[in-house]
């Protein structure tokens, strides 16, 4: 029996997408190789809100180069045979044995983003661009009584170009929408104000700031890869400008990307950490926090170095580093800022004037995703906050609730650090897959 609300035309998707960057994007060629490989073709959509495919957009400096290898792509470790791999994108472009000749297997920012547009060009069936998504409701089973059993999803989705919306049905979502930027606690930036978050970075310098002889000062705030890539792009790229470094520590730290700590980025790791109790997980993953939080590149210190050395030699004093430093208050103006900050070593106030500020403070994965809101009564929740998300990125649920709900990015205090990074992305779509599969009456499909 069909709800009678249901339009009989209306398709139901055995998986809908929220989000079409590396995470759904590696989703996405893992169920159109299952398609073209083994026959069996899920009905499958992806939303994106953006209006093409694009990676960090407001980081895509010139020379700044991504830290993990181009064999951890989209797709090489699950299936190095894939069509869809960094290799097979060089071959494509006829890049591959330059590429090769360059030897070093990190490539800039700016290629791996071309990298992902070429993959997202060959999936276009499957996307649907400019569609915000604004409501995830559950449409109730057709059952006698008082039961609330949810059969499917309904996904309602904004058009961001003609401001219409569309509803689409589906039996399995998979929510890959990214981290949310965060500030400093009692940090609020004025929209389109001089302070702004690095994911806007490149785009408002380029709008706000485009002279690059003018004299501008500049305030960039942060001790990771992101504010020592931004540091290093203001003083080279504006060559009068002063440009003020500030961070909580002593100095840029460097990555600790050595073979035996790199390991935490193995599949079986996942697994590892998984099966750990919450306290000892939580002892791991603070002993590994030297792999991706406010931690920079070796050689981006080394390079930074010599800028400040050169700037010295030249007589000059308009770039500088400032330790121990934690911002408390911005006061944003039309025509300049104010920024206040505490001196953790010396115990006293120290304000910066400054034309415009970067905030290189990381993101945030909420807890409990906004969209799930409607559907929170059927999901489960860990004791300290957040919904409990099993194994497989399901979000666990009661058995009145029989779509699936995925989430990517958002599990890091349970699958470990590998959740917000490029690492273990195909792993991850593949055990996203096996579970559609297996949820949707079909064996599993990926060796693993």
């Amino acid at each position: 029996m069909k709800d009678p609300m249901l339009p009989e035309s209306e398709a139901v998707h055995d998986v809908l997408g929220v989000g079409f960057g590396p995470a759904n994007l590696a989703l996405a060629i893992a169920l159109e190789e299952e398609a073209e490989e083994r026959g069996r073709d899920l009905r499958r959509i992806f939303l994106e809100a953006k209006p093409e495919a694009v990676w960090h957009p407001g980081m895509l400096i010139e020379d700044s180069l991504i830290q993990i290898s181009v064999l951890k792509d989209l797709v090489t470790v699950r299936n190095p045979r894939s069509r869809f791999t960094f290799l097979n994108y060089l071959k494509t472009k006829g890049r591959l044995f330059e590429f090769l000749n360059l030897r070093d297997l990190f490539p800039t920012r700016i290629e791996f983003n071309d990298y992902l547009r070429w993959v997202a060009a060959e999936l276009h069936e499957r996307v649907r661009y400019g569609r915000e998504v604004v409501a995830v409701s559950p449409v109730p089973a057709p059952v006698p009584g008082d039961r609330r059993e949810v059969e499917l999803l309904r996904v309602t989705a904004l058009d961001l170009l003609t401001g219409q919306t569309a509803e689409h049905l589906t039996r399995n979502l998979v929510l890959a929408t990214g981290g949310v930027p965060c500030a400093p606690a009692g940090i609020d930036l004025r929209p389109g104000g001089r302070a702004f978050h690095s994911e806007e970075a490149l785009l408002r310098l380029e709008s706000d700031f485009p002279d690059a002889n003018a004299p501008y000062r500049f305030v960039v705030v942060g001790s990771g890869q992101s504010a020592a890539e931004l540091f290093h792009h203001l003083v080279t790229r504006y060559r009068r400008a002063s440009v003020t470094a500030t961070i909580r520590r002593f100095a840029y730290k460097p990555v600790d990307d050595s073979h035996f700590t790199n390991e935490i980025f193995f599949p079986e790791k996942v697994d590892f950490l998984y099966g750990l109790p919450d306290e000892k997980r939580r002892m791991v993953l603070e002993d590994c926090r030297d792999v991706n939080y406010a931690v920079v590149d070796m050689a981006l210190i080394r390079q930074i170095y010599k800028d400040l050395y050169q700037e010295r030699v030249l007589g000059r004093e308009r770039a500088r580093i400032l330790p121990y430093l934690h911002l408390e208050e911005i006061a944003d103006w039309e025509d300049g800022l104010t920024a206040r900050f505490r001196d953790l070593l010396h115990d006293r106030e120290l304000a910066l004037e400054a034309d415009g500020l970067i905030l290189c403070t990381g993101y945030t994965w909420r807890k409990e995703h906004p969209l799930l809101a409607e559907l929170a009564p059927w999901l489960e929740r860990e004791p300290g906050g957040g919904y409990r998300i099993l194994r497989d990125y399901r979000v666990a649920s009661d058995a009145a609730c029989g779509p699936g709900i995925f989430l990517q990015g958002f599990a890091e205090a349970t699958h470990g650090a590998s959740e917000t990074v490029l690492s273990l992305l195909p792993i991850r779509a593949g055990d996203i897959l096996d579970s559609l599969l297996t949820s949707l009456g079909t064996r599993k499909s990926v060796a693993r």
